[in-house]
């Protein structure tokens, strides 16, 4: 190991520590069962209260190190790590956020449009405002988002704001001074002061209160905020980037959010395409996550016939990119032999809303009313019904007619 570790008990004898401590320093200091003077062999002032500082940079045989301190119930672990090491280390990091976006699938035009704004947008010190359906990956894009950013080597956390009561997400996000609630001892720092420097995600946005909301917006403003029950103010440095299933403009118009705080928040906003509008990235994700799912259980791939493709591009999923991997993991959890195919895969069937063939009907006539419905039910069943010949049978019409109604509305192939 890079780092050396060096491990005292409850009266500063020491217990243990690694090869790279002995090459550190001298046998002289390094006998067990021995009072180890720290503050002597670190080069730290004596009045320095080192243990209520979480690291701090010393200087030993020339070379700059950061000197960590973990204290437990019966022993106390230093460790520290060369300076030049983890610059190293940061470098490689930086590496990594470049590719940060690598996770998704882009053979569609839809990502690969999302996933160019995306990068440009990463690169800006503004809120971000990530929209889309359930199962589309907003946390995902949030985090990549923040790893390929300047920020990318700090902090990343993320609250989920959805049914939460406002004492809850405001300790959450801005912590809590000693005695602030019954049973608060000790003080504790926020999401916010926690990822200073870094970014925080508050996902299901449009469900934090109205109160919520106002302060939220102050803190964008200007970076300060106050702790619950304490008076004293606190600055950092946190992007904020913010996820929702729901339009907030619509929000806005019935009332429900923020008129200020949304317009603060749309400055650069995102939003990830539906499966259903990036068809062309399944056979990218089945292949995905088959490997993902083979490699946590520690066998080889089965082999994916091509049938399985065309059968899941098909479909609707109204659940997304979730609901695909949650199928193809039941499926992969149950195959007994080394082909996954159409039969080892169940789609449920979407119930035909009642209200789907009634939205947008203003100003059309019945005619348009009847083949918006006739669609509907033709894009439904084809899912299980994958022919004409096998979906006039199931209607009860002939195929002639079925074939020249998938052909009028893009149906099929």
């Amino acid at each position: 190991m890079q780092a050396a570790i060096i491990e005292i008990n409850l009266n500063k004898q020491l217990v243990a520590y690694n090869d790279t401590a002995s090459k550190l320093f001298s046998p002289d200091f390094l006998k067990l069962n021995q009072p180890f003077d720290y503050h002597h062999i670190f080069n730290l002032d004596v009045n320095d209260d080192f243990v209520k500082q979480d690291d701090t940079i010393i200087v030993l045989n020339a070379q700059y190190f950061l000197l960590q301190q973990i204290t437990e119930s019966s022993k106390t672990i230093f460790i520290l790590q060369p300076i030049e090491y983890l610059k190293k280390r940061l470098s490689k990091i930086s590496v990594v956020g470049s590719h940060a976006f690598d996770i998704f699938a882009t053979q569609s035009q839809a990502m690969q449009k999302l996933i160019a704004q995306a990068k440009a947008f990463s690169i800006q010190r503004e809120p971000l405002l990530i929209s889309g359906e359930t199962g589309t990956g907003k946390d995902l894009l949030a985090n990549a988002c923040h790893q390929y950013s300047p920020r990318g080597d700090q902090t990343f956390l993320g609250l989920n704001c959805a049914a939460m009561p406002d004492d809850v997400v405001e300790s959450e996000l801005y912590g809590h001074a000693a005695g602030a609630y019954p049973g608060a001892v000790e003080s504790k720092k926020g999401f916010f002061e926690q990822a200073n420097g870094g970014s925080v995600l508050l996902d299901g946005i449009d469900e934090m209160s109205f109160q919520m909301q106002t302060k939220l917006l102050r803190f964008i403003n200007d970076g300060y905020f106050r702790r619950v029950g304490d008076d004293d103010e606190v600055y950092v440095d946190v992007r904020i980037i913010c996820a929702t299933k729901v339009d907030l403009a619509l929000l806005v118009e019935q009332g429900k959010f923020r008129k200020d705080l949304y317009y603060r928040l749309n400055v650069l906003s995102l939003n990830l395409p539906s499966l259903q509008e990036r068809k062309d990235d399944i056979t990218t994700l089945t292949n995905i996550f088959v490997n993902e799912f083979a490699n946590k259980q520690g066998i080889t791939p089965p082999t994916i016939d091509n049938e399985v493709l065309d059968y899941l591009s098909r479909y609707s999923w109204p659940g997304n990119v979730r609901q695909l991997k949650n199928v193809l993991y039941s499926a992969l959890a149950q195959l007994t032999t080394k082909v996954l195919t159409v039969k080892d895969i169940v789609l449920p069937m979407p119930a035909v809303s009642q209200l789907l063939w009634v939205e947008n009907i203003e100003n059309k006539t019945l005619d348009e009313m009847t083949k918006q419905f006739e669609k509907e039910i033709l894009l439904r069943l084809y899912d299980k019904y994958p022919s004409s010949r096998k979906l006039a049978k199931r209607l009860g019409v002939s195929h002639t007619a079925i074939a020249n109604k998938l052909r009028d509305y893009g149906i099929g192939r």
